[in-house]
């Protein structure tokens, strides 16, 4: 037997669907420039701010736009501003190296703040100066004992009892 539902009863949402990245340029519109993402079924979007770009990426999303940006500039130098600012700052986040200059700015961080993009696993600590720090959450950075007490104070300002804060501690303590 079936039983009719009225339609007001029904909760119906729409299946999100996800499209993948195939390739990504930059995109000029006057004197400003953007990256432009393409997907899977011509579908495009356009981001300034690397930020901008961590909100509404997802992991799969970042290993995917690592994977094209790698391929492209492992044979070539980048050229253009933008191009430089997505190779290094990918090659932050997949390939850590000590001898980075930006590992060396950290004995000049003294304020920062810090956010954790949940959709693609990313901690961004940024200071007054203009210093940011992109880094994946499951990998380990040449953080220093300083940098990473500082994260924590500005983690536990928020949220006293976070899992995020424990494992802070822990590499602390390491």
């Amino acid at each position: 037997m079936m039983t009719i539902v009225s339609e007001q009863g029904m909760n119906v949402e729409a299946l999100q669907t996800k499209y993948l990245i195939i390739d990504c340029e930059i995109y000029t519109e006057g004197t400003r420039k953007y990256w432009k993402i393409m997907r899977v079924g011509n579908h495009i979007e356009v981001h300034h701010f690397f930020d901008d770009m961590l909100k509404a990426f997802d992991m799969d999303d970042l290993v995917m736009l690592w994977s094209l940006v790698k391929d492209k500039f492992n044979s070539t130098e980048p050229t253009d501003d933008k191009e430089r600012e997505i190779w290094v700052e990918l090659k932050r986040l997949f390939e850590p190296d000590t001898n980075d200059e930006l590992w060396k700015l950290q004995k000049k961080i003294h304020d920062l703040t810090w956010k954790l993009y949940d959709s693609c696993g990313v901690h961004h600590v940024s200071t007054e100066k203009g210093i940011d720090i992109y880094m994946l959450v499951e990998k380990e950075y040449p953080l220093s004992r300083e940098t990473l007490t500082l994260m924590l104070v500005a983690k536990l300002l928020v949220d006293q009892d976070n899992e995020m804060s424990i494992e802070l501690l822990r590499k602390i303590f390491m």
